[in-house]
């Protein structure tokens, strides 16, 4: 327990979101409710279940298969890159990026692969390709339901988007150098086929409760129960200042979203598909794409507008889309001793420029 505690009290990420919830309550009203229960069962179980995963060596014999079967840097980074977007597609943007993330990490171990672009690019690709399903990311859950969409009303709004979206994903990997894999010796990984099963079929039930198909409750508990069966020290390394950071978070977005001026501007921004698309995105910017489609659905009947804004709008900064947040969270817990501000700024530059590639694509799909 000192030993979490520890880890808790000096991660900067957590203390600075707790710093920001603080001051956000002297300007909005924050309800209990503002902190989403599903989504922190979710993320523990997720947690948990990544955490098995390195203590087994699953990940590094998934990284030593993906090194084997590449010739150069940029084809494994392509690899990886489709996982993410295919991935997120059908597992949603938070577990591809849990699960993709340690693996570059253990790849960057053996190959020189860049870590900081890779897992930014990883990032970017999980939320644009999430898009693409209605149960993709929690916005497109939110919006099917709220706006009764069809399943088929809702791939003709995506589909374009996505084709866009994968389509420029090998335009965007010519940054990575086309460099040869030098030979290089993978030391033999023994997995324990047995606990591999069990968490391969305990990951099914997790899934199955992001995807609220049963209680997420039920999910935490088999998280739980995986976690005692194969090794309990997963409790121990177990990143909860992650979740804690998500409950900050939270706490932030709901004393935004309740600012009188913040609704007012919304109500009078969102009278056409295109005031609309620019509402969505801008405003992820600041309280992030989920809470963004929740507050902005209150105010316009414009679906389609709403869908491309809170997607597009899951570029550009850190906090416009959890997944990202997630994403440094990940990057600052794996890296130890160095600095979070080299993944900060090209994090940035990349959903900068992808942002305002998106906003002209945006614009181009809502005026034909």
């Amino acid at each position: 327990m000192p030993v979490i505690l520890k880890r808790i009290i000096t991660d900067k990420t957590f203390l600075i979101t707790l710093i920001l919830a603080i001051f956000s309550m002297t300007f909005g009203v924050v309800k209990l409710s503002d902190i989403d229960a599903n989504t922190i069962m979710s993320l523990a179980a997720l947690i948990l279940l990544i955490t098995i995963y390195q203590a087994l060596n699953i990940l590094k014999f998934v990284a030593n298969y993906i090194i084997a079967k590449c010739s150069t840097i940029r084809s494994v980074v392509l690899v990886l890159l489709l996982c993410s977007f295919f991935g997120s597609m059908f597992f949603t943007n938070d577990v591809a990026i849990l699960t993709l993330v340690p693996i570059v990490f253990n790849i960057a171990q053996k190959i020189n692969v860049p870590k900081i672009l890779t897992i930014s690019l990883l990032t970017i690709y999980a939320n644009l390709g999430s898009a693409l399903t209605p149960f993709g990311n929690p916005q497109n859950i939110y919006l099917v339901s709220h706006y009764h969409l069809g399943i088929g009303q809702f791939m003709m709004m995506s589909l374009p988007f996505g084709l866009v979206a994968l389509l420029s994903m090998f335009v965007v990997l010519l940054v990575i150098k086309n460099q040869p894999i030098d030979d290089v010796t993978l030391p033999s990984i023994e997995i324990n086929q047995h606990k591999t099963w069990l968490l391969l079929g305990a990951t099914l039930i997790v899934l199955l409760g992001i995807l609220s198909v049963i209680p997420v409750y039920m999910a935490l508990i088999v998280s739980v129960l995986a976690a005692v069966c194969s090794q309990k020290s997963v409790f121990k390394y177990a990143d909860y200042g992650i979740i804690l950071t998500f409950v900050n978070f939270f706490v932030i977005v709901g004393a935004i979203s309740r600012i009188k001026y913040v609704q007012t501007l919304l109500y009078q921004h969102t009278t056409s598909s295109l005031e609309t698309f620019f509402s969505g995105m801008i405003t992820s910017q600041f309280i992030s794409n989920v809470p963004a489609a929740i507050l902005i659905s209150k105010f316009t009947q414009h679906s389609y507008g709403l869908y491309l804004g809170v997607t597009v709008g899951g570029l550009g900064t850190l906090i416009a889309s959890l997944a990202n947040l997630l994403a440094l969270r990940q990057y600052s817990a794996l890296s130890h001793h160095h600095s979070s501000f080299g993944f900060f700024k090209t994090f940035s530059l990349l959903n900068i420029g992808l942002l305002l590639f998106f906003i002209i694509m945006g614009f181009i799909f809502l005026s034909v």
